[in-house]
């Protein structure tokens, strides 16, 4: 029924709510094509625009248009929890699950979105609880599984985490993320050969995922093969030269090559960097505590841009426009940064 524009109405809304919007926006258009501009389709081209980041006044007008008992207040509040987690606005994200918990507690968004943001506040056993809330809603949540078993793993359950990762592999077993994720549980739990066999099918794409190299590197150590971990390493270094895993294991690995003086640089380097990271989770926190201080936003925004985390500077410094519009300070840095 191609001209059915309540369908392609449905079909723009489901795709923008997984995420795949050049589809749902030619489904969007073509409804208009069919039905004309309408009170639904304004709504949902806001709604396209805020999920993505896009907020500007868009947030404001429809919280204030749409009221609690409006039959799309849900939709509403799921695309701009999603909108704000993009532009870091924490308490925003926490906010609009809140309010869509007390009308309905059986959504899973709600629980996985507010678990994101008690896992980037370091709140690990809240961000637990909710991503299992989340799966108790819906058993099938990819995101929510990936999750908790990343979270799982981080926190060094390697048994609990592998349960997540394999019931992913039953359903998708090339799915990547998954694959990596159980390599990791394998390594801890002493079985490299098995990581690496994982790793294989993840090593063979294009571009190669700096996760999957390290895991490789990893392993290598593990095996006693330092050469080898040392060519895995250095590539993971070269994607990503800020992260604190890659440069200990790469400095392991140098060091049991008797490379003292080629390892000696990478050690420097990862001692200012734990004291940088240890200094931004601390910031993060202050953040979650008071949301209001402009400076924290600002001393966040700075110290990521100096660890090239860059995507992630530019949303603090503008947080801390929001919490306080004229703060000079992350007016020039942006500026700076722009230009």
């Amino acid at each position: 029924q191609p001209g059915d524009t309540a369908a392609w109405f449905l079909a723009a809304r489901t795709g923008r709510r997984l995420g795949r919007y050049p589809e749902a926006e030619q489904c969007l258009k073509r409804c208009q094509e069919l039905g004309g501009v309408t009170d639904a389709t304004r709504l949902e081209w806001d709604l396209f625009r805020v999920q993505q980041g896009e907020l500007g006044d868009i947030d404001k007008r429809l919280r204030m248009t749409i009221a609690p008992d409006h039959p799309d207040s849900a939709f509403v509040l799921e695309a701009l929890a999603h909108g704000y987690l993009k532009g870091e606005r924490l308490r925003d994200v926490v906010d609009a699950c809140e309010l869509c918990l007390a009308r309905q507690p059986d959504y899973p968004w709600p629980w996985l979105l507010r678990a994101k943001v008690f896992d980037q506040l370091g709140n690990f056993n809240q961000a637990q609880a909710d991503y299992e809330r989340a799966l108790e809603k819906a058993l099938h949540e990819r995101e929510a599984r990936l999750a908790l078993g990343t979270l799982l793993a981080r926190e060094r359950h390697p048994g609990l985490a592998a349960e997540h990762f394999q019931y992913l592999l039953e359903r998708s077993p090339e799915d990547a993320d998954a694959l990596v994720g159980l390599a990791d549980c394998r390594i801890e739990q002493g079985q490299p050969a098995d990581a690496i066999q994982l790793l294989e099918p993840v090593l063979a794409r294009d571009p190669v995922p700096r996760r999957g190299l390290f895991l490789r590197g990893k392993a290598a150590l593990e095996q006693l093969d330092a050469a080898g971990a040392e060519r895995w390493l250095a590539q993971a270094a070269r994607q990503d030269p800020n992260d604190p895993q890659t440069l200990h294991q790469l400095t392991v690995a140098l060091r049991a090559q008797g490379k003292h003086a080629e390892a000696d640089p990478f050690a420097l380097r990862l001692k200012a960097l734990r004291e940088d990271l240890s200094r931004l989770a601390e910031l993060i926190r202050n953040i979650g505590r008071n949301p209001h201080d402009a400076k924290a936003w600002y001393d966040t925004g700075m110290l990521s841009l100096r660890l090239g985390r860059t995507e992630e500077g530019v949303s603090w410094l503008q947080g801390a426009l929001r919490a306080k519009g004229d703060h000079r300070p992350s007016h020039a840095a942006l500026a700076e940064h722009f230009r």
